[in-house]
């Protein structure tokens, strides 16, 4: 669940609040992300968010999440995540999609808990870590990948300019750029 989770929120430029729930007791499927809002089509699965921060008349946003054929795919992660969950236990469509282990919604607390552990474990300062950090780095891998801002802009539902915020800038790339200057 922990690295579904992951990996759609970085595909998906997802905020923590749309995949995860403040308080378990809170879920409701009416506006919280379940099972029923995940579509597989051939070569893409849609994730309809029922809310989200730039969507204030709550039409709902779909995210595509395509097939890439590649080691991280957020479309064969989904899959083999909702396969395997389904064989654990029985799932109503209504169900939340990201549960625990104790088959509970998936807290944010417990979700940046779980990843701070894990950040820990890997070597890494978990404490440059928050909730937004999948966006941030779904922004800052984008820009270093050279994908045109417009794209950034939708990709992560951006309607304002905001998402340069979040692209982190190395000094590597800032003495690139210089370098690219010097050669005018």
């Amino acid at each position: 669940m922990l690295r579904t989770a992951c990996i759609v929120a970085f595909y998906g430029f997802l905020r923590c609040g749309e995949f995860t729930v403040s308080k378990a007791s809170q879920f409701d499927p009416h506006i919280n992300l379940c099972i029923e809002d995940v579509v597989f089509h051939t070569d893409l699965v849609v994730l309809k968010l029922k809310q989200s921060k730039t969507d204030p008349f709550r039409k709902g946003i779909n995210i595509q999440l395509h097939k890439l054929g590649q080691l991280i795919c957020p479309y064969t992660i989904l899959l083999e995540y909702i396969q395997i969950r389904k064989e654990l236990s029985p799932t109503n469509q209504t169900d939340p999609l990201f549960i625990t282990i104790d088959k509970k919604p998936l807290e944010r607390q417990y979700f940046i808990t779980c990843i701070k552990k894990v950040l820990d474990i890997c070597g890494f300062n978990s404490s440059h870590y928050n909730g937004h950090s999948f966006r941030i780095g779904a922004a800052t891998s984008a820009g270093k990948a050279k994908i045109e801002d417009h794209l950034i802009k939708t990709l992560g539902r951006w309607t304002s300019d905001s998402y340069i915020r979040y692209i982190r800038v190395t000094p590597a790339s800032i003495k690139t750029a210089q370098s690219r200057l010097g050669r005018i």
